[in-house]
């Protein structure tokens, strides 16, 4: 790998074999057929990876999580990104410090012990509308809570073991607020539909996910009250920092993967190699930058820098593509459909939310002093 050994060490210590048996079979093989990579995932004890050690899990800290994520970026997309989806739900759920109301050992200790796989139904961004509020709600009656929504795409549609969702908490007696909920994922009124309708990256399982009057208990929603050292927009924000760390480290592992094969065939000038490689590896220390500000309760401009170099990424990415593609010439596009999958699943780090058309006035007005907004 041109970027440098780490992803594969840390992979190694964490998930052992993980990447070698990920190896074993052609990428787009892993591609088509998602459930080669989960059962691999779930072998490797690898959804424990940032369950804290006290839970039985990795205890990874946010750099491992990197680098692991690099790594499996470099091998397999599609469950690089479904990885995603679930580890930084994981981190979020940790954020909430105990608001399981007791629940969090059962909770996090099978995620670990059991490898359960944990999908996202957060809120999606939609044009005009605040991408950080959820589209779910959640009605109380009595000890229970009633939901209904849908999440589309929701990357783990098929293979999930658990639901996560932000939702909107209504009840008689007080205004509406935020609150985070998990669902077992055969539990009455979960339907999974089609939605992901093109062959790039289908494998990450991106489909909708419909809930209609889904009952959950009380002990499976999280929520922040009043007096609590953390509010619901500080978890979100840390959970979203989580996820730009990790969706950037896995583009950036696709388009290594690429790059590597200049190397590998001697194409180009070494000026080029270097300079493609080197522009990937600067990527990679800026996250590993920010990777080291994730811990502990948030700082002011965490959520910031992550955009910032999540942004620089984007172009990093296109440009090493772009060139790497041109350089590696028309015979290998034709030949080998790994160059023209590859040059086409990197493009869609630019459509993760939030994106750079959405934020760009946010992101002007943070450098000017005001608090971010997510817009």
């Amino acid at each position: 790998m041109i970027l440098d050994d780490d992803a594969w060490q840390t992979t190694e210590k964490l998930a052992p074999g993980l990447l070698a048996g990920l190896g074993a079979h052609p990428l787009l093989e892993l591609e088509e057929n998602p459930k080669i990579g989960f059962d691999a995932l779930r072998r490797a004890k690898a959804p424990g990876l940032l369950v804290p050690g006290l839970h039985g899990g990795k205890g990874a800290s946010a750099v491992e999580a990197l680098h692991l994520t690099v790594g499996l970026g470099a091998v397999a997309p599609s469950l690089a990104v479904a990885a995603t989806m679930h580890n930084f739900t994981v981190a979020s759920m940790c954020a909430f410090e105990g608001k399981f109301h007791g629940m969090e050992w059962v909770i996090l200790d099978a995620i670990a012990h059991e490898s359960l796989l944990v999908s996202s139904a957060g809120a999606e961004g939609r044009s005009g509308e605040g991408q950080l509020t959820p589209k779910t709600t959640a009605h109380r009656r009595g000890d229970e809570w009633i939901l209904n929504g849908s999440k589309k795409p929701c990357s783990l549609a098929s293979s999930m073991d658990l639901l996560s969702a932000s939702v909107q908490l209504i009840e008689a007696d007080r205004p509406p607020r935020l609150g985070m909920v998990l669902v077992p994922a055969k539990a009455d009124g979960i339907e999974v539909r089609r939605f992901w309708d093109s062959p790039v990256l289908r494998g990450a399982e991106s489909d909708e996910v419909v809930l209609t009057d889904v009952t959950v208990p009380d002990q499976l929603v999280m929520k922040i009250e009043e007096g609590d050292r953390i509010s619901f927009d500080e978890v979100q924000k840390v959970g979203l920092t989580w996820f730009t760390l990790l969706v950037s480290g896995t583009y950036l592992g696709m388009a290594s993967t690429l790059v590597d094969m200049l190397f590998r065939h001697g194409k180009g000038s070494a000026h080029t190699r270097a300079e493609t490689a080197g522009e990937l590896r600067a990527g990679l220390l800026a996250l590993e930058r920010v990777a080291t500000t994730l811990g502990g309760l948030p700082k002011p401009r965490m959520l910031l820098d992550a955009l910032v170099v999540r942004y620089a990424l984007q172009n990093s990415v296109q440009r090493c593509v772009a060139r790497t593609i041109e350089v590696l010439g028309g015979m290998a596009f034709i030949k080998d459909p790994v160059v023209g999958y590859l040059g086409s699943a990197t493009q869609a780090l630019a459509f993760h939310p939030p994106t750079r058309n959405s934020m760009g006035d946010a992101v002007d007005e943070a450098f000017r002093g005001s608090e971010l907004r997510i817009v």
